[in-house]
């Protein structure tokens, strides 16, 4: 039976580039023995594009008098009441 360290040694007799397609043939092996069965994902997801602009995902629903202290203490609130509906 061979060893790792006897592959190893072997493997250092080779050129560099033998070394380097040997290491590209036992990666491949490893990919093919070790793929991940696909997941199908809704239509919606596979089509969305991705965000290149973030402007895009900036959302004006909060009251421009409202400090960052106001925005803060409603999360906390909501969590709060989350917590409490969830017992």
């Amino acid at each position: 039976m061979t060893t790792v360290e006897q592959v190893r040694m072997a493997a250092r007799k080779l050129s560099p580039i033998d070394q380097l397609q040997l290491i590209q043939e036992l990666l491949r092996g490893l990919q093919e023995g070790y793929q991940q069965p696909s997941i199908e994902l809704p239509p919606v997801v596979r089509h969305t594009p991705p965000v290149t602009d973030l402007a895009m995902m900036a959302a004006d629903f909060w009251p421009e008098d409202e400090s960052a202290d106001a925005i803060n203490n409603f999360i906390a609130e909501q969590r709060a009441a989350d917590r409490m509906s969830d017992q």
